[in-house]
């Protein structure tokens, strides 16, 4: 019995720390089916900009106080979406895979965001 407990524990523990479960929750402004979002900071804080069931576009995050502003993402949709390093989504694309999150850009990306859209399948990436 003391075995089955420490590996429940343990299986519980990993879970936790992987990331699933309750870690996997969307986080607060992006909790609908459909939407894709970008935060201003890690770990989805510091305001957001939401492709939401009507909004599958926007060609210049500017217009919305965001461009290069983004650092990390959260997608609740079942198809890809990219973010462009410029305006008009030219530049490099990044790719948000269906169902993914990315809680801290790397140096690389960060704040370099300049347009973002929602793309036609869950392959198009």
């Amino acid at each position: 019995m003391k075995r089955n407990l420490m590996g429940a524990a343990l299986i519980g523990a990993a879970l936790i720390i992987g990331g699933t479960g309750i870690a996997n929750a969307a986080p607060a402004g992006c909790t609908s089916s459909g939407w894709v979002c970008l935060y201003r900071d890690d770990d989805f804080k510091g305001g957001q900009v939401s492709l939401t069931t009507s909004v599958t576009g926007i060609t210049h995050l500017s217009n919305y106080g965001f461009n290069d502003e983004a650092d990390s993402y959260y997608s609740n949709f079942n198809k890809d979406a990219a973010w462009y390093t410029d305006a008009n989504y030219n530049g490099r694309r990044v790719c948000i895979h269906s169902f993914s999150s990315n809680r801290s850009f790397s140096f690389q990306d960060s704040d370099e965001a300049s347009s973002v859209r929602k793309l036609s399948s869950a392959t198009a990436c």
